[in-house]
């Protein structure tokens, strides 16, 4: 599976709509996922569950804790992930 492009929506620290394009970095092969802490390193990885699975990750977490305390109300919540697989 590789990436393309993630977009959130009022999503952990996310208030509003975020757009990760993935498919920007090329075709290399791997990229890091780096910063410092509390920068969104684990919230990006939540996304990519919650895009394929429709639920959190491990079972500390519920979907419901992924709503943004900074969203709107009305902003809705999710996580929509576009990957390639396969060719």
């Amino acid at each position: 599976m590789k990436p393309r492009k993630l977009t959130v929506s009022a999503f952990g620290p996310y208030a509003g709509q975020v757009e990760v394009d993935f498919a920007r970095l090329g075709e290399r092969g791997l990229c890091v996922i780096a910063g410092d802490a509390g920068a969104g390193k684990t919230t990006i990885f939540e996304a990519f569950t919650f895009g394929l699975y429709g639920e959190a990750s491990g079972r500390s977490r519920s979907a419901d804790m992924l709503r943004s305390k900074y969203g709107q109300q009305g902003t809705p919540t999710f996580a929509q992930l576009t990957f390639a697989c396969g060719g």
